[in-house]
């Protein structure tokens, strides 16, 4: 089963936080890399080569979907899939399958050698390709960290990755046709085999008629294309709707080909690369991780067969090493101490120190090159993305460190990022009472005034719930202490937000947090790391970006009317002030809103200051 999805309702798992293949390799590389990558999301622009890769990916597994049975080189046909609310395709559903409604071409037709298979696929390749391409080309340019044009890439280029993919999937099929008749395959050719996830193909998850295809004795061509096609994610899907969780909860990953004609699953990566350079390395790390995966979601009773790097910029092939009972019990020790130093809890910076490996170097193909190891002092550190902000690295640039700014006739001061405070004590009177209830969602929901001499406070849950510590006691009128709370403001209101790190107890000492010392509103100044959403005037209603100085990063956000004038002016590396904000956290980490009131400047453009 190449996916498997959590049951979120009975998991103690934060789905938001798990690991995945890219963290591991990160942390491996350096856990400070981690660590402003996840933890402070600091995130580098993406340069347009990912638009080679996405096209080619989605075009070879359109490619594979297609079948020759019904489609010929050059229809104007998909095998579009029908998707469910959850963005994956509606396999339990029979109505909205293409399949089904196709007419089956004459045999004489049918491609019947390997020439003439590579051909039927080159052109479905050219017929499917230019969307593919349009598509990917449309995703990068709509996001804001971006780095490059769409023009310094080749299409032509992808196009040939694309059919070094379908050479490379044709000599899969001749291992299948070398292999003969299996178990399996026999119970195919009667209509009796399909899997649970089967591969995409343009039908519906039941499905037991006899394949077309289907004959005796020696596999044809286009049989093996039928019963060999490997499973992929459906095009057609929404991105990671066909993950696959580790069966506690905790880590997630997405395959790229999953073979399964031999009775036993080979898992294939592809890479729209030569496969030259440091990342190779991590694409070893990445298949032993999901052969891991595997073992671990089919209850440790299936290992896989093979572990193979598709390079397509070189159509070669790079066979890993799979991993024995013994690596992978290891490795889950290893993985699970990983998750509960970064994700079980929230790491502090310290928890995560600068120890960078070497670079390592590879020729074409992924193969290691000698030496394979630059070791060269800090090689890591002198390509880094994060060069700019991590104090392990001899990069220079300007980070502000102001405590006070003189703009509009006004001095303002300013707070460092990384002295943000997002959650507060505070005590006081409980009034107008409602709850405290038991949720659906096991948590708890309550709401109040808490009331301190003169000045009062709205207490309610936080949107995203997961309030839980709570003193039976509380009544009306009760003496109490909150901590760890979040604050906003609501029509000039302070309002206290719970979550799922916030405690309410009953005041039992001489302990005093007046509702009056809740900061809600601050000035900050910061050089712009990223921008991160951008306002289309379709789905996205915001802009919001990520601040560093030399203490730390905040994120920064404007809804709607509040998005500033400035903002189509600002790019990355710009410095400038947000002054009045609305200081707060998003998903644990601190974020100054734009609101009523708050001035955003540009102070410097990123032109005049040493670049990141």
């Amino acid at each position: 089963m190449p996916v498997q999805r959590l049951d979120l309702s009975n998991s103690k798992v934060n789905p938001f936080r798990r690991l995945s293949a890219s963290q591991v390799i990160a942390w491996k590389n350096c856990p400070r890399l981690w660590y402003y990558g996840w933890r402070e999301r600091l995130k580098t622009p993406l340069p347009p080569q990912i638009i080679r890769g996405n096209a080619a990916e989605e075009c070879i597994c359109r490619v594979l979907r297609d079948s020759p049975l019904y489609i010929g080189p050059e229809d104007d046909q998909d095998m579009t899939s029908p998707i469910d609310e959850t963005g994956s395709p509606d396999l339990d559903q029979a109505e909205g399958w293409i399949g089904p409604s196709l007419e089956l071409r004459p045999n004489d037709m049918w491609p019947h050698s390997r020439i003439e298979l590579e051909e039927w696929a080159i052109a479905r390749a050219n017929y499917h390709f230019p969307g593919c391409w349009e598509r990917a080309v449309d995703d990068w340019e709509s996001i804001p960290n971006r780095i490059g044009n769409s023009s310094d890439i080749s299409p032509e280029e992808g196009l040939n990755m694309v059919i070094s993919g379908i050479r490379m999937h044709l000599d899969e099929l001749q291992r299948c046709i070398d292999g003969g008749e299996n178990r399996i395959m026999k119970l195919w050719r009667k209509g009796k085999f399909r899997e649970h996830w089967p591969s995409p193909d343009g039908f519906p998850r039941l499905w037991t008629k006899i394949n077309p295809a289907a004959s005796e004795g020696d596999i044809s061509w286009i049989e093996s294309w039928e019963y060999a096609r490997p499973w992929f994610v459906d095009p057609d899907a929404t991105p990671f709707s066909q993950t696959t969780s580790h069966p506690d909860g905790w880590f997630q990953g997405e395959y790229d080909l999953v073979y399964r004609w031999s009775g036993k699953s080979s898992i294939i990566d592809l890479k729209a690369s030569v496969g030259k350079g440091d990342r190779s390395a991590g694409y070893v790390e990445q298949l032993r991780l999901y052969a891991w995966l595997w073992w671990e979601t089919h209850e440790r009773l299936d290992e896989v067969e093979d572990l193979e790097i598709w390079y397509l910029g070189v159509e070669k092939v790079k066979k890993v090493p799979t991993p024995s009972k013994e690596d992978m019990i290891q490795l889950n020790i290893e993985l699970l101490e990983i998750y509960n130093l970064i994700h079980a809890r929230d790491p502090d910076i310290s928890d995560c120190p600068t120890l960078p490996l070497p670079l390592n170097i590879f020729h074409d193909g992924g193969i290691p090159a000698n030496p394979s190891i630059d070791n060269t002092p800090k090689s890591r550190c002198r390509v880094c993305g994060l060069r700019a902000i991590c104090e392990s690295s001899d990069y220079e640039t300007e980070l502000p460190s102001m405590n006070r700014i003189e703009r509009f006739g006004h001095a303002w001061p300013v707070t460092s990022l990384g002295e943000i405070k997002t959650r507060f004590s505070v005590t006081g009177e409980v009034l107008h009472l409602q709850g405290p209830e038991i949720s659906d969602k096991n948590d708890i929901q309550l709401s109040f005034t808490l009331q301190h001499g003169y000045d009062r406070a709205k207490v309610r849950n936080h949107r995203n719930g997961g309030f839980t510590s709570i003193s039976r006691s509380i009544s009306e009128g009760s003496k109490i202490r909150i901590d760890n709370a979040l604050s906003s403001l609501w029509k000039g209101q302070l309002v206290i937000d719970l979550d799922e790190k916030s405690e309410i107890s009953i005041l039992n000492d001489s302990f005093d947090a007046p509702i009056v010392d809740v900061e809600t509103r601050i000035s900050v100044v910061g050089r712009v790391w990223s921008i991160d959403a951008f306002p289309d005037a379709k789905e996205i209603r915001r802009w919001s970006i990520t601040l560093v100085d030399d203490s730390g990063s905040s994120g920064g956000v404007a809804f709607k009317q509040f998005i500033p004038n400035s903002a189509a002016a600002i790019t990355r590396g710009d410095e400038i002030a947000i002054l009045n904000g609305e200081s707060g956290e998003f998903a644990g980490r601190p974020q100054i809103k734009i609101g009523p009131g708050t001035r955003v400047v540009i102070l410097r453009d990123s032109e005049d200051i040493a670049p990141f």
